[in-house]
């Protein structure tokens, strides 16, 4: 895991720069990245969450609440370092006129509310579901947001292809470290799960 830290910081310290936002276009990969990784782990989770839910076997139920958990951490992270980015790039810290703005706050919102509310229950099938309805929302909603000012794809359509692929790079180690989490969490879990429970 902290090799994989170390790497990330290391690309973005070498990444090219852009001509418009010069060096504060590393923190436009670093926030891309962060969504797209919390996106796919989203994505991962919705399945397993669904298995899980009406399997109710151990494995499922763990790895959909791993991978649910990671998702939301790695967006929270994305939530507060989105502040940073659009200060540096738009001179506010919070773009509320743009509806990916509003979404990424409603999301945080609404994630950190699921996860007391299923820590409270402690019912693995309810968090399984309430899990799996976020996943759902998550992917069902975005790709039906507008942009105002936010541009669609700006690194994708950049014709630079050291931009393209140092983008790419951190995204997959992003990636990577989100998936290291997840398995270090999935592995507690399963822990505390089958751990003899004592008589006193």
């Amino acid at each position: 895991m902290a090799g994989l830290v170390l790497l990330l910081w290391g690309l973005l310290w070498l990444s090219p720069s852009e001509r418009t936002l010069g060096q504060i276009v590393k923190l436009v990969y670093l926030h891309g990245a962060l969504v797209r990784a919390s996106l796919v782990l989203f994505a991962i989770s919705l399945p397993v969450n669904l298995i899980g839910l009406f399997s109710r076997q151990l494995a499922w139920l763990t790895w959909g609440k791993a991978l649910t958990w990671t998702a939301i951490i790695i967006w929270l992270s994305h939530t507060l370092f989105s502040m940073v980015t659009t200060y540096a790039a738009w001179g506010l810290f919070i773009a509320w006129y743009e509806p990916r703005t509003r979404f990424t706050f409603l999301l945080a919102g609404v994630a950190i509310i699921v996860i007391i509310v299923a820590y409270v229950v402690a019912d693995d099938r309810f968090s399984a579901l309430v899990f799996a309805l976020v996943g759902g929302m998550t992917l069902g909603l975005l790709p039906h947001l507008g942009f105002i000012q936010h541009p669609l794809d700006p690194i994708g359509t950049s014709p630079s292809n050291a931009i393209r692929w140092f983008y790419a790079t951190i995204w997959v180690t992003s990636l990577a470290i989100g998936g290291l989490l997840a398995l270090w969490q999935q592995g507690t879990m399963k822990a505390h799960k089958t751990a003899p429970q004592s008589e006193y």
